[in-house]
């Protein structure tokens, strides 16, 4: 009797079908999200880059986002536009810098526009449907100079000097801060006795003509360093400024930013910083730079808790300090009291710095009482000369 055959294929035929559907199946997959990843990003993704770049201003300090509404379409991409407000023009650098890193770390192109008006960066970030205009900026500067706090009694009473020696004689310097705001008040101050020091601020409209100006007729230039006071962010130092919640590496570039954006200077003295300069960390780290270039180093003495001095030792930086401030209260008769108590102080010590601001009342008393110094017991010197 003849055997019957089974229908159907063998098990292998129908194994190798089964792979086969099985293999089709996952090319398809594997086609659609290939796809899916070399298409332009969702509209969540392009949502997702936006909240990383407000991360990346709040960590670098932005001051405020200002997002224009309405959104403009061009085409298939929705264009936001954002105005972006940072303290100085680090931040904005290293903004700008950390959102070009992010970009291509989405493919997301980066164009780099010119800067309009008072802009310091401006760039436009394309993320699939949608695109970031960006206008990054820093505050105006101040328009009025800032008065630094006095650690000293305004006007000291006449009880409270010390006889001096018949014939005591000392050494005065005088440094004028908050100069490149203005150019109205540089032709008197570079008539000023050349020993007269000028501190510039940096990042300001005229800080570079200034301090090329003052140079070329003879007086000294100083950095006016602006450095983080308490009170801040309510109290800005404006553009440039050291702040304590710096990094190493961001305080060694906020230094050599303002040292390159201010020509000529032969050293640096703190505008505020009461706060900086009683952090040792921040201080180290600033006097490093400034030994690194040969610069000195002048404390304004804005707290009493100050260790910019001892830093500035540490690091082989010649320092000296503010003895007296001429002009926190700025008339012609307090300016006077506050020269006639550098005078008394460079007598009894045998030196004296004394800081004020370049305002005209603070150059009319100077131009009527410098030639009288020597009369006085006081020879008027760079202040280079009284830092050691």
């Amino acid at each position: 009797m003849t055997k019957r055959r089974r229908r159907g294929a063998p098990p292998t035929r129908r194994l190798a079908v089964v792979l086969a559907i099985v293999l089709i199946a996952l090319t398809a997959v594997l086609w659609i999200l290939i796809g899916r990843r070399q298409g332009p990003p969702t509209a969540v993704e392009a949502k997702g880059f936006g909240d990383v770049l407000r991360g990346l201003a709040a960590a670098h300090g932005a001051i405020r986002v200002l997002p224009d509404e309405p959104i403009v379409k061009e085409g298939d991409v929705f264009v936001r536009t954002w105005r972006v407000r940072f303290p100085d023009e680090v931040s904005v650098h290293a903004f700008a810098t950390g959102a070009a890193q992010a970009a291509a770390a989405r493919e997301a192109s980066v164009a780099e526009l010119s800067p309009e008006g008072r802009e310091v960066v401006h760039m436009r970030i394309d993320a699939g449907v949608e695109a970031f205009d960006l206008h990054l900026d820093v505050p105006p500067p101040r328009t009025a100079p800032t008065p630094t706090p006095s650690t000293v009694p305004a006007k000291p009473t006449a009880t409270a000097r010390p006889e001096l020696p018949a014939g005591a004689r000392g050494r005065l310097a005088i440094l004028l801060d908050d100069a490149g705001q203005s150019l109205d008040l540089v032709p008197a101050a570079a008539a000023l006795p050349v020993e007269v020091g000028v501190a510039v601020l940096p990042f300001l409209p005229h800080s570079a003509d200034t301090a090329a100006e003052l140079h070329r007729s003879g007086h000294e230039i100083w950095l006016h360093l602006p450095m983080e006071p308490q009170g801040y962010p309510g109290e800005n130092p404006g553009p440039g400024a050291v702040l304590v919640s710096m990094g190493e590496g961001e305080i060694r570039t906020t230094v050599r930013s303002a040292l390159n954006n201010v020509p000529f200077v032969v050293g640096v003295n703190n505008h505020m910083g009461s706060k900086a300069t009683a952090d040792l960390r921040t201080m180290t780290w600033v006097m490093q730079e400034l030994a690194a270039r040969g610069l000195a180093f002048i404390d304004s003495r804005t707290t009493v808790a100050t260790v910019a001095e001892d830093a500035a030792r540490a690091q082989g930086v010649r320092t000296g300090r503010r003895l007296v401030f001429l002009d926190n209260e700025r008339t012609p008769a307090a300016v006077r009291a506050q020269l006639d108590e550098a005078v008394f102080r460079a007598r009894h010590e045998g030196r004296a710095i004394a800081i004020g601001h370049l305002t005209r009342v603070t150059i009319e008393v100077l131009e009527d009482e410098l030639p009288k110094l020597k009369a006085r017991g006081a020879d008027l010197v760079p202040p280079s000369k009284l830092v050691k």
